[in-house]
């Protein structure tokens, strides 16, 4: 009996070392605060993007010579969503891209972007509901320490959106843009500087989403601790399809009007 007891504790203290460990190896995930109070899940806040300075996004795919320009850009709808240890911060919403003109390729300049199918030309690009995570760079196959942010459509059939043309020299008249891209989560400060994960968690009022030229094409996601290699990369007219450009994301209130002096942090 009592080597019984014995091998019962020994069974137990087992099973204990193994659930510390466990606990010991889970991923830390990138989430949001507000205020320096952890945005957990089940909460949410608004949020609001707007073209960064004088920037202008742009959408490029080279392999067919297409160019198409935004100079601003809005938001509708964007909510941050809260997230418990181990699972990433998220987000939601519509981006509203004006003043936008197709600039090279697709028969321009006598093909312009159309509001929908035949229909009449436009300078307005808005996108089907969206959603995003924070995540990681990925270095070694591993999680690195750049914070980055995907973001791709709630529909992955529907895409992004329907890119529609009118006009007599257009080759193609509607192409949909689908994927996911990814944007470097940066300081908004004078020299834009890089964030990474591991220091200090610095609260601002508004921080900086800049899409490079060269597009990330993968990542690294925690979800439920455990991260994994993401592949990333948007495509349209058949091939990939990249977007530049730098975007400022503020809190915004219950109307979405930003709260630029709302104090938050996308680091954990």
């Amino acid at each position: 009996m009592e080597r019984l007891q014995c091998m019962g504790v020994a069974a137990l203290a087992m099973l204990a070392l193994s659930a510390i460990t466990s606990v010991a190896h889970a991923e830390t995930a990138p989430y949001f605060t507000i205020g320096g109070t952890r945005l957990i899940a089940g909460k949410t806040h608004n949020a609001d993007s707007r073209v960064y300075k004088e920037n202008s996004f742009t959408f490029i795919n080279a392999g067919q010579g297409v160019k198409i320009t935004c100079k601003a850009l809005g938001t509708e709808g964007v909510v941050l969503s809260g997230s418990n240890a181990g699972s990433a911060g998220m987000g939601s919403g519509v981006g509203v891209f004006s003043q936008c003109n197709l600039e090279e390729g697709n028969g321009a300049p006598e093909c312009e972007l159309a509001n929908t199918a035949g229909g009449a030309a436009t300078t307005t690009i808005r996108t089907n509901p969206m959603k995003s995570e924070l995540v990681e760079n990925v270095v070694n196959s591993k999680g690195g320490k750049q914070l980055l942010r995907e973001i791709l459509p709630v529909n992955s059939e529907t895409g992004f959106v329907t890119l529609f043309f009118t006009g007599a020299k257009c080759t193609v008249k509607e192409a949909i843009a689908a994927g996911s891209t990814v944007a470097e989560v940066r300081l908004d400060t004078l020299g834009e500087g890089t964030i990474e994960l591991g220091q200090t968690p610095e609260q601002a009022a508004s921080w900086l989403m800049r899409f490079p030229a060269v597009a990330i094409t993968q990542v690294w996601l925690v979800s439920n601790g455990t991260g994994k290699v993401v592949k990333t990369g948007e495509i349209s007219f058949g091939s990939a399809f990249t977007q530049t450009g730098t975007s400022l994301l503020l809190l915004a209130n219950t109307k979405f009007e930003p709260e630029r002096s709302a104090i938050w942090s996308p680091l954990p």
